[in-house]
């Protein structure tokens, strides 16, 4: 019998398109669930699409909408000092409580919490297991599970202490993202990632990129633009999918590809691409899966 899983269309994926289609193109794809960010619900408002729109939208698409991401004002500091752009901290701003009710409004059940302050900063790691494991109990008064996720460019930087602050909140209503690109970019450590309790890890984010960054721009652009479908870079794709499935935290997972070439495709060529390259990074690594769930026009 096939492992049960969940297909996550991560909303980087289609973060171009305005929200009806990032419905049609999820469900067209295969996949189960569409996240979202308080940026782009309310930029969904703004068309004049209320939240019982987007739900029903979903509903009739036969897909979820179950995740929030990103929130970064819970921890003490959170302010980054490489964003140029002010486009681009607009998905930072979303303070904890608006962030809760929008949650709470849409049914979401699970959020990633990220740590946006600068990288070089220094920071007391009991302090933020503190502050993360207050997060988790408000989020929990929500039926919300708060998910930890850590970003080489900014101040939490790899899987060690995004590990040891999860182990040290003790909260059953938390855990990691896992992203390829995080990780790869960060601080990979496979032997840490073999002992980290699977059940700990409650999504998976496949992503692939060059081995090397372009030296004429920074690791935030580079990840915000330059990162492309599972198998087409340099990444070890397949080894790091093995290791997952073997030791079984491969429950919730989808690609996470942020591509300024994937920003100027049409919807339905953003699914073709989508469904094939993540189906084909599934039968490398030989796990046992039924994506996509379906076809839809």
């Amino acid at each position: 019998m096939v492992q049960k899983r969940e297909y996550i269309m991560w909303s980087g994926n289609v973060r171009n398109l305005p929200f009806p289609e990032r419905i049609r193109v999820t469900a067209k794809a295969g996949f189960d669930v569409l996240t979202l960010s308080p940026h782009d619900w309310l930029d969904a408002m703004r068309t004049g699409i209320s939240t019982a729109d987007m739900l029903a939208m979903a509903n009739d698409a036969g897909i979820r909408i179950d995740h929030l991401d990103p929130l970064a004002r819970w921890a003490p500091e959170w302010m980054p000092d490489n964003i140029t752009e002010p486009a681009y901290l607009t998905f930072l701003l979303c303070d904890t409580d608006d962030f809760l009710r929008i949650a709470e409004a849409l049914g979401i059940t699970s959020m990633t919490a990220i740590c946006s302050f600068p990288a070089g900063a220094k920071f007391d790691v009991d302090q933020l297991t503190e502050a993360f494991a207050a997060l988790c109990d408000r989020a929990a008064e929500v039926g919300v599970r708060c998910d930890l996720e850590f970003v080489p460019m900014w101040g939490l930087r790899d899987l060690e202490t995004a590990w040891a602050i999860v182990d040290g909140a003790g909260r059953a209503n938390s855990g990691l993202i896992f992203d390829f690109y995080h990780y790869l970019r960060g601080k990979p450590d496979d032997d840490l990632l073999e002992r980290i309790p699977a059940d700990r890890i409650s999504s998976v984010q496949v992503a692939d990129a060059a081995d090397r960054i372009n030296p004429n721009i920074s690791l935030f652009q580079d990840c915000i633009f330059r990162r492309v479908q599972p198998g087409d870079g340099d990444f070890p794709i397949t080894r790091l999918l093995k290791l997952l499935e073997r030791k079984g935290a491969i429950h919730r997972i989808g690609p996470e590809v942020f591509s300024q070439v994937q920003d100027q495709m049409t919807s339905d060529r953003i699914a073709e691409v989508t469904t094939h390259a993540f189906k084909r990074a599934l039968d490398a690594a030989a796990i046992e899966h039924d994506f996509p769930r379906r076809h839809q026009g």
